[in-house]
């Protein structure tokens, strides 16, 4: 079935975590095409090379899957936007994304700086809205398409350490939740 369809699929932050895993099994159950991007490439701590995102487009590539390397920094939202039009031109579609980009430090709130929780959150927060507002006109004018979120039982439990990550996990919930009942009547599925 997917692979009939031809589906084109951005994955924000797939390099290591869920998203390192997540190529593998879409490969396995036959989607076509698959583009990537790299996020936070602007915390040094956490800058993804070049090297290690073409490493995993061809260990793509070796399954059987089609792959490009489309890096941008999240946070940059027309940079995210040429990402996802450089997407659509190579692929000539846009069905999913998955929004994965995120940053697991460990910092005690005590000793947080502003600097770094805001850094933090933008990845979650102001990452995945660049990253939806880039890919919706292309999913509304296809007539549908999937968003899928991934977060973490901090998001709803917390984490001590995590307040940052915990929060952005939970902004990013509510706009699963909102984007669910707004992109609906677009046949846009938000999860």
């Amino acid at each position: 079935l997917f692979a009939a369809l031809a589906l084109a699929r951005l994955v924000a932050g797939f390099l290591y975590g869920v998203g390192a895993a997540d190529p593998a099994t879409f490969v396995a159950i036959g989607v076509a095409l698959f583009a990537a991007t790299v996020a936070a490439s602007w915390i040094p701590a956490y800058r993804a090379s070049k090297a290690d995102a073409d490493k995993v487009v061809q260990e793509i590539r070796a399954a059987g899957g089609q792959a490009e390397t489309c890096m941008a920094d999240i946070v940059d939202g027309p940079a995210v936007h040429a990402m996802v039009e450089a997407v659509v031109k190579r692929f000539g579609r846009l069905d999913f994304l998955v929004l994965n980009a995120s940053v697991r430090k460990e910092t005690p709130f005590a000793d947080m700086s502003f600097e770094e929780w805001k850094s933090l959150t933008a990845i979650t927060l102001d990452g995945s809205f660049h990253c939806v507002k880039a890919c919706l006109p292309h999913m509304i004018k296809a007539g549908g398409g999937a968003i899928v979120t991934l977060g973490g039982m901090s998001a709803l439990s917390g984490a001590a350490r995590r307040v940052h990550g915990s929060v952005g996990k939970f902004g990013l919930y509510g706009m699963t939740r909102a984007l669910a009942k707004e992109l609906g009547e677009h046949r846009i599925r938000v999860n």
